[in-house]
């Protein structure tokens, strides 16, 4: 049963993942070759391809001599075991993968706040704020996963899962003619407290069990380094030693303990880590983002 839970958290966490990368995609410009389940294949613009591609030196060498070459095409596969006949140099993409840093970095440095009007007729369009969070599970062991959520900035409603209701929709950059854009009553600010609020209460009724067990191996941990540390004391008493030098060895032992109780604290010690990367300010009709719901898939 649990590594059945483990697979669906990850299968969950995949998707969330490859709902990220379309968008992040979709919003520089990039071409979408394919796009199907656990799989995207991209034709990278110049500006794009030069900060997901660790190649500095082949872009000077190329502008410095005025060569023209075929943009790059990258084939990310969101699920380990997938094989898909004639594409080859298939990356897998997930948390802490060396292209998801890269398209992470690139969101970071291209702005981290998107705005976006969702192409639908005669419907009104309500503002949202969408924030894309990293969520680590930090203890003697990491998890990481991706969630999103968004915030309705006209009535304060709190809405999970928001990047993958969006994932099908067509959207501009700019209002589509004759929109009807509902008004905001919530500053971006207040917004965010908002989806911060929520996020942490939705974290706080997850089972914490992991934790418990993180507790317990720290404080035997401790318990074992305290003992180390008493037992070094009397080895090395040595009464020949006056007692200023007794004092001084002493003064080592304790600040030497002191150093090695605050790595073991910040290696074991059980914590969430709630890091914000990505904001998106949107206008959707409500009854899109309701209709592809989907119910809160965070979990523990």
């Amino acid at each position: 049963m649990a590594a059945a839970a483990e697979r669906r958290v990850f299968v969950e966490n995949q998707q969330e993942i490859q709902d990220f990368c379309r968008r992040y995609f979709q919003a520089v410009g990039a071409t979408i070759l394919v796009d199907q389940v656990n799989f995207l294949q991209v034709e990278l613009p110049r500006d794009v391809d030069k900060e997901l591609t660790d190649r500095p030196y082949y872009w000077m060498y190329v502008e410095a001599i005025g060569q023209e070459v075929p943009n790059s095409v990258l084939s990310l596969a969101f699920d380990p075991d997938l094989v898909i006949e004639g594409v080859e140099r298939m990356e897998f993409v997930t948390l802490g993968s060396f292209r998801l840093n890269k398209i992470i970095e690139s969101t970071q440095k291209r702005g981290r706040v998107t705005k976006a009007y969702q192409l639908v007729n005669a419907k009104p369009l309500a503002p949202y704020l969408m924030t894309t969070f990293k969520l680590s599970y930090i203890a003697d062991r990491r998890r990481d996963e991706i969630v999103s959520y968004g915030v309705h900035l006209g009535t304060g409603e709190v809405v999970p899962e928001f990047d993958a209701r969006l994932a099908n929709l067509p959207f501009r950059e700019t209002p589509p003619a004759a929109a009807m854009l509902q008004p905001v009553q919530l500053s971006l600010a207040e917004g965010y407290r908002r989806l911060k609020a929520s996020l942490t209460e939705q974290i706080e009724r997850l089972d914490h069990s992991w934790a418990e067990q993180a507790e317990a191996h720290l404080a035997q941990e401790l318990e074992q380094l305290e003992t180390y540390y008493e037992s070094l004391g009397l080895l090395h008493a040595d009464e020949s030693k006056t007692a200023v030098e007794q004092e001084k060895k002493a003064a080592l032992y304790a600040a030497e303990r002191e150093l090695r109780v605050a790595e073991l604290r910040w290696r074991c010690a059980p914590r969430v880590q709630i890091e914000p990367f990505h904001f998106g300010w949107v206008y959707v009709a409500d009854d899109s983002v309701r209709n592809t719901f989907t119910g809160n898939r965070l979990s523990m």
